[in-house]
């Protein structure tokens, strides 16, 4: 029998995957430098935790949740976010009331599978907890910022926006619908349900260009925010000033998660279509870790897909080249032995080294070592072996020496 993947999901290649490599190093790389923890949380929850964390009325856990009875008829779902479950872990682990996490990991959402968003996705993300402060949030910020840099990822921008709270949302909401309801003709169908379902916030951050329109002179909710929710947002705009961090304020800008609360973020690029431009979002959320069961708990984070990451860089050209092939040693049939000792020889000295073991011809190996890129090819002959000696060639400039060990690994390595 022939398998085939199923729909919405991928196989990630040699010829991509490097670039997943260089993505996800420089942002644990950049999570160190900020002296964020790596946690692993599982991939199948109870499903509770999601209808309860993300929103019932949310469009992820009304269409889009890979939901199941196990064997023991319990409600168990393959994870559709991160945040729920970093947060769970927190409570049931009773962590330290500061902390700082990252995560890396498979999500899993049942939708039409879009550019740069398969039915299966990998997530990098950032949870912070304790902090309630404008500077947490900034440096939150400040963090993606600098990941994103790092992999090489600069058409974009930093829209930010402020949801407000509890206290000061429900007269904000109000106002909204009184003004989404003079709109509705104007409204996508997909509109009319969130309004209908009680989600009419959701409104503001549809894609269709025509509920966009509509909506163009919606109040905004800086303008009602409390007189906590309000400094806390002229707190994060000057942090961000101070740090040089160019942003633009977006009153539309709300997310599809029923658990955020003051700022919300989202880097938008125009390198993955009107449909899909975010590379990477997140915001506060104070009330979740209460919401979920623990004590109340200020929390802030956000989350990149690797595969969007991916697809920006090759858009903009911008990946840093696969990393070259050190040496390739090539061998005669008759010193198969002599080569493999010296593959992992070089190896133990920290070069990246490789060689065919079916000691085919030397332009065959030749061959081979071009196709790998490699900096270097390290020939073992008859000749080289009664000399105890290698012949060094450079794959650049086809010069070629002889030399002992350590003048080859010194050349290698300079």
């Amino acid at each position: 029998m022939k398998f085939q993947r199923l729909r919405g999901v991928k196989d990630v290649l040699p010829a991509e995957s490097f670039l997943w490599e260089q993505v996800i190093a420089k942002a644990v790389e950049t999570f160190k430098l900020y002296n964020y923890s790596l946690i692993i949380t599982p991939t199948i929850e109870d499903t509770g935790l999601f209808t309860h964390g993300v929103g019932e009325a949310t469009d992820i856990v009304m269409k889009e949740m890979y939901s199941f009875k196990d064997k023991k008829e319990r409600d168990i779902t393959l994870r559709p976010e991160g945040t729920a479950s970093v947060v769970r872990a927190y409570i049931e682990n009773s962590l330290e009331e500061k902390s700082d996490l990252y995560y890396i990991g498979q999500m899993f959402r049942y939708e039409r599978p879009q550019k740069g968003r398969d039915r299966e996705f990998f997530q990098i993300g950032a949870e912070s907890f304790g902090d309630a402060t404008a500077y947490k949030d900034a440096e939150i910020i400040k963090l993606a910022d600098d990941i994103l840099k790092g992999i090489g990822i600069t058409s974009y921008e930093i829209h930010i926006n402020s949801t407000g709270c509890k206290n000061c949302r429900p007269e904000y909401i109000k106002k909204l619908e009184e003004f989404i309801r003079t709109q509705k003709d104007g409204l996508c169908s997909d509109c009319i349900a969130k309004i209908e379902r009680g989600a009419v916030i959701r409104v503001l951050d549809c894609k269709n260009e025509k509920c966009r329109q509509a909506i163009i002179k919606a109040p905004a909710i800086i303008d009602y925010l409390c007189d906590a929710c309000g400094p806390h947002y002229s707190g994060l705009k000057k942090a961000l000033t101070g740090l040089d961090v160019k942003y633009i304020e977006n009153p539309n800008i709300v997310r599809g998660l029923d658990y955020y609360t003051k700022t919300v973020f989202e880097f938008i690029t125009d390198k993955l279509g009107p449909q899909q431009n975010t590379v990477l979002a997140g915001g506060r959320y104070d009330d979740l870790v209460y919401e979920l069961g623990g004590k109340q708990t200020p929390a802030t984070g956000f989350a990149m897909g690797i595969e969007r990451a991916v697809e920006v860089i090759r858009a903009e050209n911008s990946a840093i080249a696969q990393k070259q092939l050190d040496a390739f040693v090539i061998v005669d049939s008759n010193h198969l032995n002599d080569g493999f000792l010296l593959l992992n020889k070089l190896r133990a000295k920290g070069v990246k080294a490789t060689m065919n073991f079916d000691a085919r011809s030397f332009k065959s190996q030749m061959r081979e070592a071009n196709g790998k890129n490699s900096k270097f090819a390290l020939i073992i002959g008859e000749n080289e072996a009664k000399s105890g000696k290698i012949s060094l060639k450079n794959m650049a400039d086809g010069s070629q020496v002889e030399a002992d060990f350590e003048t080859a690994l010194s050349k290698i390595k300079g």
